[in-house]
């Protein structure tokens, strides 16, 4: 997730530079390799090398991440910031402030959360820290988007112009815990919830589910962008879950927050049965995804004698979508995408070739990730199962023009940082276009769907016919 750092520029080069001399087998000019590296780059033995090079990827792996770490943890010098605006904001035959209503049409907006984290204690920077709490604890944040100072039109000009090389400043001003779930709180989550979809033409919820390595705060400004894009008509809510900020927690937290499944669980199941939201969709992150593909797992284990529209009748859940998903790839295909296919109208996929971090993801576990799958894994009965299942969208990204990350490993974070995929994420929370309506296009056989070159003007011209209420007066 986006942030401003100092002095990092200098060091990442080095950083891509030693995974590349990793992945060659090149040994590192940096460090020697050392047994007493050993506990840090454990996870990595077990990636297939001859022994004679076992020694040296260690030594670099421990490099990597004594120099990723002083890029990655976003804890000092930190203004935190909006990702860039999608693309279809800056066409101009559309005007997205007509979602907006007129209350709302400020600076500010309000992200609902749900968050396992432990509070802060006295005089933190931020309300929750990185550890795990004992309960589930809802609550309400305001964020301010872009420069203090800034009116609404600001912030719609600072759209049509936003750039990934000079993002736009935010931060959370209010957190309003309403307590732990259960009870009051419950009912405080559900009435804020309901308040925003009274008001929306749509009337849907979101639920996000992040990766690791961001701070509480972090996710939070983070959806507050989405609340904005989103025309402020959808209750949105981020499901933060316990993580440090370090490149190396992904070892140990990503396993954990298998922990905070039920929680997700009983969260979604919350929005669905108690509030008035007409749609819920849902939208994972890298190693979030596998929360979230689990928790929707068990909703569907709960009624096992309900079809596809009794469970739709029940959670009403449209799209849950699954971006740079860091989830065992035959595992999603045997064991959760049958589940998701019974409660979701859509589960929908994006994957990328050159997403760095699930290379590596997939090289620890030695199996490939969903969001960077090698389909020879699978065998001809999974491949046809997958072709055949029509709640299943496929979409490869790898190569769509513009940045694909903003920091970070290379590749991994094109949700934040391209603003034409952001643009189809959007367009499947607002509208259920299907993507031939959004202006991606499918080559001939079993591929994947796929970003047309001159996707700008196509998909300004699939919105401007397909929402006439959007056209610029």
């Amino acid at each position: 997730m986006p942030c401003r750092r100092l002095n990092r520029d200098s060091v990442r080069p080095r950083v891509w530079a030693s995974l590349e001399r990793l992945d060659r087998g090149d040994p590192d000019p940096m460090k020697r390799a050392s047994r007493h590296d050993a506990p840090v780059s454990e996870p990595v033995g077990r990636m297939r090398a001859g022994p004679h090079r076992r020694g040296t990827r260690r030594g670099v792996v421990v490099s990597v991440l004594a120099l990723v770490g002083l890029v990655a943890g976003c804890e000092a010098d930190v203004t935190w910031t909006m990702m860039p605006a999608p693309v279809i904001m800056k066409d101009p035959r559309l005007d997205f402030t007509r979602r907006v209503a007129l209350q709302d049409r400020d600076t500010d907006v309000r992200v609902l959360y749900a968050t396992t984290r432990a509070p802060a204690p006295a005089g933190a920077r931020e309300r929750y820290g990185q550890s795990a709490g004992d309960a589930l604890r809802l609550g309400l944040t305001e964020i301010q988007l872009g420069e203090p100072g800034w009116s609404f039109a600001d912030l719609v000009e600072s759209d049509r112009v936003s750039r990934v090389d000079a993002l736009r400043p935010a931060r959370v001003t209010s957190v309003e815990e309403f307590g732990v779930m259960g009870g009051a709180a419950d009912r405080a989550f559900v009435a804020a919830i309901d308040r925003q979809v009274r008001a929306s033409p749509t009337g849907e919820a979101v639920i996000y589910v992040p990766g690791y390595r961001v701070t509480f705060d972090q996710v939070m400004v983070f959806m507050g962008g989405w609340a904005h894009y989103l025309g402020r008509s959808s209750a949105v809510v981020a499901f933060s879950w316990p993580t440090g900020t370090r490149v190396w927690n992904y070892f140990i937290d990503c396993r954990r927050a298998r922990a905070f499944i039920p929680d997700l669980e009983r969260l979604v199941a919350l929005v669905a049965e108690q509030s008035q939201a007409r749609r819920l969709n849902l939208i994972a992150f890298s190693c979030g995804s596998p929360l979230l593909a689990e928790a929707l797992v068990r909703l569907r284990r709960r009624h096992p004698a309900e079809d596809h529209a009794a469970l739709q009748r029940r959670y009403r859940i449209g799209n849950a979508l699954f971006v740079a998903a860091d989830i065992d790839l035959q595992t999603f295909a045997r064991s959760q995408l049958p589940a998701l296919s019974d409660i979701a109208v859509r589960t929908q996929v994006y994957v990328s070739e050159g997403d760095g971090a699930l290379k590596w993801a997939g090289r620890l576990a030695r199996a490939s990730r969903l969001g960077r799958p090698r389909l020879d894994e699978l065998t001809r009965e999974d491949l046809e199962t997958l072709a055949s299942n029509e709640r299943l969208v496929g979409i490869d990204v790898a190569g769509v023009y513009g940045p694909h990350e903003l920091g970070g490993m290379r590749g991994h974070g094109y949700f934040f940082a391209n603003n034409r995929v952001s643009t189809d994420v959007l367009l499947s929370m607002v509208y259920p276009f299907d993507p031939a309506s959004r202006a991606l296009v499918h080559p001939p056989g079993m591929g994947m769907w796929t970003f047309p070159d001159d996707y700008p003007q196509r998909v300004g011209d699939a919105l401007y016919q397909k929402a006439p209420a959007l056209r610029r007066q």
